[in-house]
């Protein structure tokens, strides 16, 4: 447990727009910071930073919290990781546990024992006589950058990696769990290694700790490559290759090449390109594009240069794309993949490769234009409505007409008949998007007076206490603004220093964590001498709802009892009504 004290010195020494920044790129937008939302994909910034408040949130998939939450979601750690972390970097030291903690969850059991396979595996491949120096030494690869990827070699042996994990105290389940080991058919409590005789490359997350293998057959065996098996801490479609050594290269250039293979991209980055990342063989998944878009504006997709290769480039170039990531096609040419080219060519043979890469609409259109038989009049006009649905959605005039140019002389036809295909769809989208506006439900006046009373609660203790003294608490009508308000309103929050970071680290709800977040950074109240006058239509408007929805129930109570032919009860409740009525004058 650490105390509240050093959770605050921590979040006060801490500055939430340093840490956001580097995983997103962050424009001042007049007090605040905005940039793409790095939890869901989006073109347009709706990702919101408040260095005042120390706060985030999205107003598209409506993330939010404080500079803990941030980290937790973007790393996928506990609380007391990214304390720790943040500890670190601000220079507050956290009191060492009494006592290590009996039980860890299963990432913290993982990472340690794939820690120790890497180090069995590293020092196999210093074992004289093994096949897999050799073929390290044929593809040119040094033996530094061995000791940097913390290249190994798995023995051929059925068990090795077993025994040597047993002798280090790891249990057989665990092992298991970590993919390292396949239990034996029909023999109980029998187990033989995943990985035999092949060169092992580990797989890092963004924080470099090791989550999963691949393992590249030196002699016959099938499959070439053999990875890891999904794990607690090892998800595919969410790691991409080099990522942890890359990072930092990719944000100062602001651009991402993306290879296929581990030596795709391990052989470019041992000639010194260091913003080289790799799928793994894997297709480009949303994951992988909303990842890279934390670092990336650019992107230069450096695939094989086979259809399957053009193909992926394709589809790839769509999900970048839509992530608002420039996208550029670099084409190999002379090789079969970036690892080749850059054996046969040398660095400067991999930077000409980039530098004659296309433009993402320019390599679609030709894309397209390809797979078309331009001599027929029908097929030109289909591929008129792809290259006219594409362009559509380019939002640069200029750009979208020269493409159109492009279009134009590649399908035998005249600017005026692409540019109207283009305006078409456009029209079609602008219609669409007005239709989805005007059915959007407007806000109910007592959710907008909820906000209100959240906001101002946040912002004065002297304002809480008079919500607290109106007792209507139970009146809020959303679960979400209901657990915030209840919050705020213990004698825990009247003691405490900061309400607003209080309240997001005592809410238990996530969707009331973002509900705050919202109201927080909304920040529409005005001037501080309309506060006061907020505060009271607001009251008054819960209040008036609160009376509307008991005359309502009543009203229904009263017609229930009719129809059962209850006349002392319905009697009854007409009273009742006829008082409530009275008190509150209410017509």
């Amino acid at each position: 447990m650490v105390s509240e004290n050093i959770i605050e010195e921590i979040r006060n020494k801490t500055d939430i727009v340093s840490v956001v920044s580097e995983y997103v790129q962050l424009k001042k937008r007049g007090k605040n910071y905005l940039g793409l939302c790095p939890f869901h994909s989006e073109k347009t910034a709706s990702f919101t930073v408040s260095p005042e408040k120390q706060i985030f949130h999205c107003f598209g998939c409506h993330e939010g919290g404080n500079v803990f939450t941030f980290l937790m979601k973007i790393e996928n750690i506990s609380f007391g990781e990214a304390l720790a972390e943040l500890g670190t970097k601000s220079g507050v030291s956290l009191p060492k546990p009494e006592k290590a903690s009996a039980t860890k969850n299963e990432q913290d059991q993982i990472y340690p024992v794939m820690q120790i396979a890497a180090k069995f595996f590293e020092a196999n491949l210093l074992v004289p006589g093994n096949l897999a120096i050799e073929y390290l030494s044929a593809r040119g690869i040094a033996t530094k950058t061995c000791q940097m990827y913390a290249l190994g070699y798995s023995l051929p042996e059925w068990d090795s990696l077993f025994k040597h994990l047993i002798a280090k105290g790891v249990p057989p389940l665990l092992m298991e769990k970590c993919g390292l080991v396949l239990p034996r058919e029909g023999q109980a409590n029998s187990y033989y290694d995943r990985f035999r005789n092949r060169l092992m490359i580990p797989i890092r997350d963004q924080r470099g700790r090791i989550i999963a293998f691949g393992g590249r057959s030196i002699g016959s065996d099938e499959p070439k490559y053999l990875n890891s098996p999904e794990s607690p801490v090892y998800h595919k479609s969410e790691v991409l290759f080099g990522l942890d050594m890359a990072k930092e290269s990719i944000k100062k250039t602001k651009t991402a090449i993306l290879v296929e293979g581990y030596f795709d991209q391990i052989t470019p980055f041992q000639s010194g390109i260091s913003n080289v990342v790799a799928t793994s063989g894997t297709a480009l998944t949303p994951m992988h594009c909303k990842i890279l878009s934390r670092y990336a504006e650019n992107a230069i997709l450096t695939f094989d240069s086979d259809t399957a290769g053009n193909l992926a480039a394709e589809k790839s170039t769509e999900l970048l794309q839509s992530l608002g990531i420039k996208v550029k096609i670099a084409q190999i040419k002379g090789a079969k993949d970036p690892d080749e080219l850059v054996q046969k060519n040398g660095q400067a043979g991999f930077l000409a490769c980039l530098e004659n890469a296309l433009p993402y609409l320019e390599f679609k259109i030709q894309r397209i234009g390809a797979r078309s038989n331009l001599k027929e009049i029908e097929s030109r006009s289909k591929a008129l409505q792809e290259i006219a649905a594409l362009l559509s959605t380019e939002k640069d005039v200029y750009v979208q007409k020269e493409y159109a140019k492009k279009a134009a002389t590649l399908l035998k036809t005249d600017l005026d008949t692409v540019m109207h295909e283009i305006k078409c769809r456009q029209n079609y989208r602008e219609n669409f998007k007005t239709t989805r506006k005007s059915t959007t439900k407007p806000q109910s006046r007592i959710e907008e007076a909820e906000k209100n009373l959240i906001a101002l609660a946040v912002q004065d203790q002297a304002m809480l206490q008079t919500i607290k003294a109106a007792d209507i608490t139970s009146c809020f009508t959303t679960p979400e603004a209901r657990e915030i308000i209840t919050v705020l309103l213990t004698s825990e929050a009247a003691k405490a220093e900061n309400l607003t970071h209080y309240a997001l680290d005592n809410l238990h709800d996530e969707g009331a964590k973002k509900l705050l977040s919202a109201i927080l950074l909304l920040d529409h109240l005005g001037e501080e001498e309309n506060k006061a006058s907020i505060l009271k239509d607001c009251l008054e408007t819960i209040k008036e709802e609160k009376q509307k929805i008991k005359i309502a129930s009543l009203k229904s109570e009263i017609q229930a009892a009719e129809n059962a032919g209850n006349i002392s009860r319905s009697a009854e409740l007409i009273s009742l009504l006829k008082s409530e009525i009275s008190a509150n004058h209410v017509r």
